[in-house]
């Protein structure tokens, strides 16, 4: 939960902030991320890394983010509800 503001401004995704990997993926894919307490999406990032990678990680960058809540997209998005 500490890391959703960090998030939400934009900081790229660290792995200790990822509490659950959901599916299989490769490096370049494209993940929705979401709150884990709400479950609503909060960025949208390109993988670093695979997902098998990924939960063996125990630290260092997991995701770019390149989207999240409150950018000119997301904004864009709530517009066109």
């Amino acid at each position: 939960m500490g890391a959703i503001p960090h998030i939400c401004n934009g900081a790229d995704i660290m792995r200790p902030g990822i509490k659950e990997i959901h599916g299989e993926f490769e490096e370049g894919a494209v993940l929705l991320v979401k709150d884990i307490r709400f479950g609503k999406p909060i960025g949208i990032c390109v993988a670093e890394t695979s997902s098998e990678s990924m939960q063996a990680m125990a630290k260092g960058k997991a995701a770019r983010n390149v989207h999240y809540v409150g950018d000119l997209f997301w904004q864009a998005l709530k517009k066109s509800d």
